[in-house]
């Protein structure tokens, strides 16, 4: 069985339904916006399964996926469709974190003070930090459990004795 595409990005247009900017341009259908939408998606799809392969060693490989057909070639759980949608909504957010980067490098703190009085800027970074964080864990959590039984995973005996001889 495989996944296709579709599913983990209408997940992550869920989360950011609300974001206007990422739905509409300038001078285009709404059909041509939705097809920008989807293609950047699209991108956030591919970092997504990259971070999740570095970060842990998946029982499947994410990483067959056939471009053509739009498809995973994974029967991807409930659980592994969140952790990536929400690896997708961490890699939204990181270009933002860049261009807050960008800023303190282009403005002086009196000058932040100015255009900035609400604090936005640090709730912001304080939101990305926490999805950051709830990222890890449902790594950390899915790398120690199986992904169809969810039982966690344990070392076997056996192997650890022969290990251990060895």
């Amino acid at each position: 069985m495989s996944t296709p595409y579709s599913v983990p990005i209408e997940a992550f247009f869920r989360r950011i339904e609300k974001d206007r900017d990422f739905f509409n341009y300038i001078n285009m259908s709404e059909t041509e916006s939705l097809s920008i939408a989807k293609e950047r998606a699209t991108g956030y799809l591919s970092e997504a399964i990259g971070i999740l392969t570095l970060r842990c060693t998946p029982d499947v490989d994410f990483e067959d996926c056939d471009d053509v057909l739009e498809t995973i070639n994974v029967d991807c759980t409930k659980k592994e469709i969140l952790i990536i949608s929400s690896l997708m909504y961490q890699m939204y957010m990181d270009r933002d974190i860049a261009k807050l980067k960008c800023f303190d490098v282009n403005f002086t703190p009196s000058d932040l003070k100015v255009f900035d009085p609400s604090n936005a800027r640090s709730t912001f970074k304080e939101l990305y930090e926490m999805v950051c964080d709830k990222n890890d864990r449902l790594i950390d959590e899915y790398e120690n459990k199986d992904r169809l039984t969810g039982e966690r995973k344990g070392i076997d005996y056996d192997t650890y004795a022969t290990y251990l001889e060895n």
